[in-house]
């Protein structure tokens, strides 16, 4: 798989449900997926959604690759080494270029003067830091719409023909945002993107839908820099409270 193809998968369903991107996007997504047809035509459509090519495109200047690199993509959607190059200055960089891009002003100048250390440019730090649907203005900032947006992982244990059964940890809320006891929840796959999938394997969750299968590793970068995203925002809510 390549960072074209990786791209697409995580991107998918967000432009399905139409909270971003261009409406062609979709179609090149899977075409591109099925059969490696047109990457330019996933390149643009990529570089025209709200919130994506900021963060893809800061990670690639850091690391000297393109911004479709699969390391590039890896290290947004999933986590990678990579992540570990990023700085403050990249963080407040993507913001200020979010503002370009839909970001209200005033919320992002917010943003930019409460910046804590700490943060990567992990998707999750534009779901939890920058807030879901901020960008796009498609959706609100909702714990829930966080649960949903940010890649969370699941193990499956039944598969039926369209729907995944998989144990997943729900983002709960108590004065601080934490992982809660695994349960059993349904997610949503295309058999052109995971034709082999089984009982056992964790996947990658985006909006209640299932891009990838995740290795031993992936899974373990993921479940790495979620924690440390949600460590940098209790450590916010702690010094409010204080």
């Amino acid at each position: 798989m390549d960072g074209i193809e990786l791209a697409s998968r995580f991107s998918y369903i967000t432009n399905t449900l139409r909270y971003c991107g261009p409406e062609e996007a979709a179609k090149a997504f899977l075409a591109y997926i099925e059969h490696k047809r047109e990457p330019e035509a996933v390149r643009t459509a990529i570089a025209k959604f709200e919130g994506l090519p900021p963060y893809l495109r800061i990670l690639g200047k850091r690391a000297g690759k393109d911004f479709l690199d699969y390391n590039i993509v890896e290290a947004y959607w999933i986590g990678n080494a990579l992540l570990e190059q990023c700085t403050d200055e990249d963080c407040r960089e993507a913001i200020t270029e979010l503002m370009k891009r839909g970001l209200p002003e005033y919320l992002g100048q917010k943003l930019l003067a409460e910046l804590p250390s700490g943060f990567t440019l992990h998707h999750n730090f534009n779901v939890f830091y920058v807030g879901v649907g901020n960008t796009s203005g498609k959706v609100k900032t909702t714990l829930q719409n966080r649960d949903n947006c940010r890649i969370s992982w699941g193990k499956v244990v039944e598969t039926g023909p369209n729907t995944l059964y998989v144990e997943t940890q729900p983002l709960l809320w108590d004065g601080r945002f934490f992982l809660g006891d695994a349960e059993t929840k349904t997610a949503v796959f295309l058999k052109e993107m995971l034709p082999e999938i089984k009982t056992g394997d964790v996947v990658a969750l985006h909006w209640g839908f299932a891009p990838v299968i995740l290795s031993d590793e992936q899974l373990g970068n993921l479940q790495k820099y979620t924690q440390r995203i949600i460590d940098v925002m209790n450590g916010m809510q702690q010094q409010v409270l204080e």
